[in-house]
């Protein structure tokens, strides 16, 4: 999706705020419309709008980024993710590639309770405080020390209910929530 396009400083894929906060993203809702859910909600902590994933089934609720058949093709090594803790199951995965070509997947779910390494999937336990949460995954990092290679770029995100997220970016370095553009702050 992004291959072509020169990447540096910020990529937002998902602002909660925004016009079309899921024109980039595919999303799958199974089951019950009373117990399954994906749509933008006020939240009334923040005093402003937020996307909510919910369902009673982790599996049969997510939003997945880029739409298929495309992949991402981002190469910023830091995904910065701010979710809040519902107190219900949550997970994620983030698809990369690495330096051998090869394409390696990142599990993080509240319900995991010890890290596991396998020759494609590293699965990882997900602690989040009360509230909202400012999460930042250094993906060449987790890259280097799961497989021993390097991260080339991110391929796909994917997050299953149930959550409420504001926004999902990538940055080409760690940044400070102060130092951060104004729509990009959790609180204005």
């Amino acid at each position: 999706m992004l291959r072509g396009v020169y990447q540096s400083g910020i990529l937002t894929v998902l602002n909660s705020a925004s016009t079309d906060p899921l024109a980039l993203w595919e999303s799958t809702q199974q089951g019950d419309s009373d117990t399954s859910s994906i749509g933008i909600v006020s939240d009334d902590e923040i005093s402003a709008p937020v996307l909510r994933i919910q369902s009673s089934e982790l599996s049969k609720t997510y939003i997945g980024c880029p739409k298929h058949p495309s992949t991402l093709a981002i190469k910023l090594p830091y995904l910065v993710v701010v979710m809040k803790n519902t107190n219900q199951l949550v997970g994620f995965e983030v698809e990369v590639m690495d330096d051998r070509g090869q394409t390696r997947t990142f599990w993080t779910a509240n319900f995991e309770s010890r890290p596991q390494i396998h020759p494609q999937l590293s699965v990882l336990p997900l602690r989040l405080d009360q509230g909202w949460n400012h999460l930042t995954f250094d993906l060449a990092q987790m890259t280097k020390r799961a497989y021993g290679t390097r991260y080339t770029e991110t391929l796909r995100v994917r997050f299953h209910a149930s959550t409420r997220l504001r926004f999902i970016f990538f940055a080409d370095r760690l940044i400070p929530e102060e130092d951060l553009p104004s729509e990009l702050r959790l609180y204005y």
